[in-house]
């Protein structure tokens, strides 16, 4: 039984990392990957700084140690898009132009953030274990195991996992130094404070999780023991507080360090003279009051744009700046992260916003969750409910910070103005799954036989979902949202479509094409040359990076609309066709039939009839879907004059 008891428990992991892994054949270039790759790359090989600072030195520089040890190509330092801190443009050359195979790169660096998925697995079973038992322990990691969030994240070369490993650790390590100092506790929570903060910048969440954990430790009477090498004692009543202050500031101080040293100890982010990010420090610091414009065609753009004014992060960042109490990349990113943060155009539900909404990450948790794994928290609940009161007081003691922490990150989620992507609330998830565990206790009750039916076909429906929306598990929704088909009426970019589909597109095409012309719109940073797909590309200039000469017609074919492009969020058409729209198109129609086109006015034609045409589309079902997130629809010449031509109707009108 005790073998079986650890062959359980690290054959599950072995699973997760093979199912996280597995897949990623089938899982093309999401949109920030090349970005976190180049950066990496270039901090090991070049030891500047200036690429994409805002995303987390330590899981970027994770992700690229694999490139170290092969011949990896990059370009010069004195190249321009060196110079000018150009990430988007580097990354297309080390993935696309140098010969390097982009299924080896990624592979080599997903495999690296699997690692740390595992990580993270291994530390909810640990806590679990601690808190329910070794049976809490093994449903928690059951479930975590077999969640399309984890999954999917795990397997993408991103910061959002080291991010959850970190807030974890930060969770864990800090809780047990306010019960018992010691200096191993010390450097685990300084070390574990300081990968956070290299990982993510909403570390800055730590400074209100710190502050209750001492709160609720101190208003706990219980003593605080302490041991500095030989010696050892007890605190009492009020002198705990100097001792908890003293130990903070030494993990505190730890975590400082280590953020220098991931910079190489140098303040300045580069060694070349001047520095230069993508762009200068005024903006960042909003030495100036500003707005953000979103491009659109008649001022369609969000009703809700915001003024860009300096607040604490920008304060902070100036005096820590002038006093050079941070590495200057550093620095900047944690600026640079606020300042977008600020305002990001955005799509909810057919929704156009650059402040968010404050329901965006409720309705993506709950529709983005297995129904089992919210049946589980449901049972997590009852099992405390049930408890003793004696126990449950206990018990609620020690998930204070968990509890607290997803009171504060919720709320931080729900305020705020960045409403791009479930994986936002990726930390919040292994929290839960270690609350999971207390569905353990119910075995101890009457009825046990019941309950033990309920859990094991909670974690089997949750497995069986899983592996149902297995190898797309970024694009997960549940039966509420109607599954992953219907996922994109509600969420697009890094919820259901952050531009992994092609592979599954050209599989598509090779089996259905036939000798039909192929138009493409994707969104994402992945090359459609190099799956050999021989589309024209439609509506998608921002992403295409061809140059573009004339406006290509339209005629009978295959239309490939990535689910982010069908709805619009990054064109200079967002929302229902309208009057507007319709008569600026007429007016550009005649007029480039008769004149020749000027560049801009043949880029906003080109913008306008993308958008009449996915206004058509949107009224039909399309032929196919591939990956959960590229809409194929088969269209006839008579369809596509129709979508192009026929007069048009208000909705209003039409019903």
């Amino acid at each position: 039984m005790f073998a079986l008891r650890r062959i359980v428990p690290l054959s599950l992991l072995v699973l997760f990392g093979w199912m996280a892994l597995s897949v990623s054949p089938r899982v093309g270039v999401t949109f920030d990957e090349t970005a976190h790759l180049t950066a990496g790359y270039s901090y090991w090989l070049n030891d500047t700084y200036l690429l994409q600072p805002e995303n987390g030195n330590f899981p970027q520089r994770w992700a690229a140690l694999p490139l170290l040890f092969a011949s990896t190509h990059f370009p010069a330092l004195e190249e321009p898009a060196n110079q000018d801190a150009d990430v988007w443009w580097l990354g297309r050359e080390l993935f696309f132009r140098y010969g390097h195979d982009t299924a080896g790169l990624l592979l080599a660096g997903r495999s690296m953030i699997v690692l740390l998925g595992i990580a993270l697995m291994a530390v909810i079973y640990g806590w679990s274990r601690t808190l329910f038992g070794p049976t809490g322990g093994l449903i928690s990691l059951g479930a975590a195991v077999f969640s399309p969030t984890l999954l999917a994240h795990s397997g993408l070369i991103t910061s959002d996992v080291a991010a959850a490993l970190g807030f974890m650790l930060v969770l864990l390590t800090w809780w047990r130094l306010s019960h018992r100092v010691t200096i191993g506790r010390i450097v685990a929570a300084g070390a574990a404070l300081g990968l956070l903060a290299l990982a993510k910048y909403s570390a800055a969440l730590f400074v209100p999780i710190a502050a209750l954990i001492l709160l609720v430790r101190l208003l706990n009477p219980a003593v605080l023991p302490w041991q500095w090498r030989q010696r050892s004692g007890l605190k009492l009543g009020s002198s705990r507080i100097w001792l908890l202050l003293a130990a903070g500031a030494a993990s505190v101080f730890l975590s400082v360090a280590m953020i220098w040293s991931a910079y190489g100890f140098r303040y300045a982010a580069s060694e070349q003279a001047p520095t230069k990010f993508t762009r200068p420090w005024s903006v960042m610091l909003m030495e100036s009051p500003a707005t953000t414009p979103y491009w659109s065609i008649n001022d369609q753009s969000s009703a809700d744009p915001p003024k860009f004014t300096a607040g604490p992060v920008q304060h902070f960042v100036g005096w820590a700046r002038d006093h050079r109490l941070l590495p200057e990349a550093y620095l900047y990113g944690l600026a640079f992260t606020d300042y977008h943060a600020r305002s990001r155009l955005a799509y909810f539900a057919g929704e156009y916003h650059t402040t968010g909404w404050w329901e965006f990450f409720p309705v993506a948790f709950t529709l983005k969750s297995t129904l089992p794994f919210l049946g589980l928290l449901l049972a997590a609940s009852i099992a405390f409910a049930l408890l003793p009161v004696n126990q449950r007081a206990r018990q609620g003691y020690q998930l204070t910070p968990l509890i607290g922490f997803i009171s504060i990150y919720g709320l931080f989620a729900i305020t705020s103005h960045l409403n791009i992507g479930q994986r936002h609330l990726l930390p919040i998830y292994p929290v839960l799954f270690v609350l999971i565990g207390a569905v353990g206790t119910l075995f101890e009750r009457k009825r046990r036989s019941l309950w033990l039916g309920v859990v094991l076909g909670l974690l089997w429906w949750h497995a069986i979902e899983s592996w149902r929306v297995r190898p797309h598990y970024l694009t997960y929704f549940n039966e509420l949202a109607g599954g992953p088909d219907n996922g994109h009426r509600y969420f697009v970019d890094s919820s259901l479509d952050w531009g992994q589909g092609l592979p599954d597109l050209k599989a598509w095409l090779e089996s259905n094409r036939g000798d039909e012309q192929v138009y493409l719109s994707y969104f994402g940073s992945d090359e459609p040359e190099r799956f050999e797909l021989n589309a024209v590309r439609i509506g998608d200039v921002y992403f295409d990076h061809t140059r573009r000469l004339t406006l290509p017609p339209l005629t009978g074919g295959l239309y490939c609309i990535s689910a982010t492009m069908l709805h619009r969020v990054y064109t200079e058409v967002r929302g229902p066709w309208n009057a507007d729209y319709e008569k600026t198109y007429r007016q550009l129609a005649d007029e480039l039939t008769d004149t020749p086109a000027s560049p801009e006015k043949l880029h906003t034609f080109a913008q306008l009839r993308f958008g009449r045409l996915c206004h058509f589309l949107e009224q039909r079902q399309p032929d196919a879907i591939a990956a959960h997130s590229v809409f194929i629809y088969r269209l006839s010449d008579d369809e596509v004059s129709i979508a192009l031509n026929a007069p048009w109707q208000s909705d209003v009108n039409r019903r």
